[in-house]
């Protein structure tokens, strides 16, 4: 690994207040909706009873939706950054998606193929959250305001899809969770994109060298 001193800024304020914003709506959305599936009181009465749950559902979902919006507006060069980057896969990052990174205990990796700012693992979650976010606001938003001016046919599909697109959505935020925030490998991206967005710049230049890299060359021209 590179002796590199010091820390490079990955994640600007507005990127993380909007993932702030975006996750504890996840959460409360996650938590109402499992409540609903499984007509479960218990969660309910943390809302104050179903009829307030749903409220806090549908409400939270507005939220949910406008918060990415209005980010994308305010943000717009730096999002369609982030999808030329989640969007292009290399011979790089297939090798690294071969063996995880070496974040998969019986798979030794000593000097993983180099990756961008995003990892292809990354990038794969990336896509898997935008994709299932957009069905989520696709069927979320008939079945509340719609529901009695839809077909019972086309409504029925779109609760179909919402609770299955839910259950893909939280296993996968939960492995998100798992590799961010606890996995001793790749637990600095927590503080990175969830509190001062610095991360260290020996691990960049070990993880995301391609990124780093580029920050190099910046860095040269000034």
């Amino acid at each position: 690994m590179s002796k590199i001193q010091g820390k490079v800024l990955k994640h600007s304020e507005q990127t993380r207040t909007m993932h702030w914003i975006h996750l504890l709506c996840f959460l409360i959305l996650g938590l109402t909706g499992i409540g609903f599936y499984f007509d479960s009181a218990g969660i309910s009465n943390l809302f104050g009873g179903e009829a307030n749950a749903s409220l806090v559902h549908r409400w939270a979902g507005v939220l949910f939706t406008a918060g990415p919006a209005i980010y994308i507006l305010l943000n717009f060069e730096r999002f369609s950054k982030f999808i030329d980057t989640i969007s292009s896969f290399t011979k790089d990052d297939i090798s690294w998606l071969k063996t995880m990174g070496g974040y998969i205990p019986f798979i030794k990796v000593e000097n993983p193929p180099p990756q961008d700012k995003y990892n292809a693992g990354q990038k794969l979650l990336g896509g898997i959250i935008i994709i299932g976010c957009l069905l989520m606001i696709l069927t979320g938003f008939p079945m509340w305001l719609w529901r009695h001016l839809v077909p019972a046919a086309f409504l029925a599909i779109c609760y179909s899809i919402h609770l299955w697109v839910a259950v893909i959505l939280i296993l996968a935020i939960a492995g998100h969770f798992f590799l961010a925030a606890i996995h001793p490998k790749s637990r600095v991206e927590f503080a990175s994109m969830m509190l001062d967005g610095y991360i260290d710049a020996e691990i960049s230049a070990h993880h995301n060298a391609k990124w780093f890299n580029t920050l190099q060359e910046v860095k040269e021209k000034i």
